[in-house]
């Protein structure tokens, strides 16, 4: 079981009215508004290795791309048409998809190299728009058809193995109507994906580890990997509300929020660390975190969507400069290296991360995923900064540490 990072890229052809036109799927990665063509996804599956060391198994999998904003869309695409009813732009856009793959590879000492094949889906969210009017019309489809491709993958550590992976996936034609003019598209759709995944390979002797829910940590000489996941569910109960507006409370309402993240760690020089924090969400606050003072839930940020998105919240580098006295160790955890380091220290960070992450930490109040949850309670809550939604920004922070 394991996760994997990937990019995407493809085409789409269209016919509509007598009219057609194709599309690319690809676009650009945006530092600063998080989009671009990249996905993020988990897998689980099977091996089993043969004597002469052939290698059969299968997998299934699920990916989400990056979120959808005025940026553009992640992995999807769009046109601009002048059909028999007028000016339109006719636009599609993933929203998850997934495969179930056979395996077959050969597997000399610890490496693997394999071929896979099988099924594969899609679920798209179809929008056509009149330029004139702006009238909007926004179906969703599902697309089936098969995907192929390649990879090689590696041990790493007892347990733990990494790979590179190519699959092309063709989901063949099919039809969408929207009600507005009652125009009919058909279209196809082909994806080719580069993946980079990590997996820990479950076996007899790890059966205890795994029902109780504890896995063997990741660090080995410049490379460490954590993960978490949370699943939040929030519920107002019914109260009387004689005066309701849109930014209120709205009572005997449920909201979920999910989320599920890696913390990647590579170690670049003595006292150097660089960490990307991949992350899935998914999910709301109650009424869209509006009608609370101190909103009930740090998990629930102050924009959501209904599907499963990818993003980066986090990718820094820190430097840290021991500067003598006492020394402590600090042992392993989520953006932080295991190792030994001095009372008396200098710790720079630049890149995207969380001016809550070195200002202000309350360990009582500090992570809402383990800690207290209100927004007035995090941290000291007194205070707001520069940030995207989701309250990451671009910038550079220097510390100096004495004793405590």
């Amino acid at each position: 079981m394991g996760g994997h990072l990937g990019y995407a890229g493809g085409s789409s052809d269209w016919t509509t009215s007598g009219v057609s036109g194709s599309f690319g799927l690809h676009q650009g990665f945006d530092a600063f508004q998080g989009t671009g063509s990249y996905l993020e996804g988990l897998q689980v599956g099977y091996n089993s290795m043969l004597p002469n060391r052939i290698v059969f198994g299968a997998e299934l999998d699920g990916s989400f791309p990056s979120l959808r904003n005025s940026a553009g869309i992640s992995i999807g695409g769009s046109s601009t048409l002048t059909s028999p009813f007028s000016a339109e732009t006719y636009q599609e856009t993933v929203l998850s998809s997934g495969t179930l793959r056979g395996r077959i590879g050969y597997a000399p000492g610890s490496w693997l190299f394999y071929a896979t094949g099988g099924f594969a889906w899609t679920y798209d969210r179809l929008t056509l728009t009149q330029l004139a009017n702006g009238t909007t019309d926004m179906p969703f489809l599902w697309r089936f058809g098969w995907a192929a491709g390649g990879g090689v993958e590696t041990m790493i550590a007892p347990h733990w193995s990494a790979r590179v992976e190519y699959l092309f996936a063709d989901y063949g034609a099919a039809s969408v109507t929207f009600p507005s003019t009652g125009q009919r598209f058909n279209s196809d759709f082909l994806v080719s994906e580069l993946r980079l995944g990590l997996n820990y390979r479950l076996s007899d002797n790890t059966a205890k580890a795994v029902s109780s829910l504890t896995f063997e940590p990741l660090q080995i000489n410049n490379f460490a990997v954590h993960g978490q996941t949370t699943l939040l569910e929030q519920y107002a109960a019914p109260f009387h509300s004689p005066y309701v507006g849109q930014n209120s409370l709205i009572p005997n309402q449920g909201r979920e929020t999910l989320d599920v993240t890696a913390f990647l760690g590579w170690r670049l020089w003595e006292g150097a660390e660089l960490w990307v924090n991949p992350e899935i969400d998914q999910g709301f606050g109650l009424s869209t975190t509006l009608g609370v003072a101190g909103f009930t839930s740090g998990e629930a940020y102050k924009e959501g969507f209904s599907y499963p998105y990818a993003r980066l919240p986090r990718t820094f580098i820190r430097q840290t400069i021991n500067l003598g006295g006492d020394s402590e160790k600090v042992e392993g955890a989520a953006n932080q290296f295991g190792e030994t380091r001095t009372n008396n220290r200098l710790v720079l960070t630049i890149g995207k991360f969380a001016v809550t992450d070195v200002f202000d930490t309350n360990k009582y109040a500090h992570d809402p995923r383990k800690d207290f949850m209100n927004w007035a309670l995090i941290d000291t809550g007194t205070f707001d900064y520069a940030a995207d939604a989701w309250g990451y920004t671009y910038g550079a922070a220097a510390e100096w540490y004495q004793g405590n």
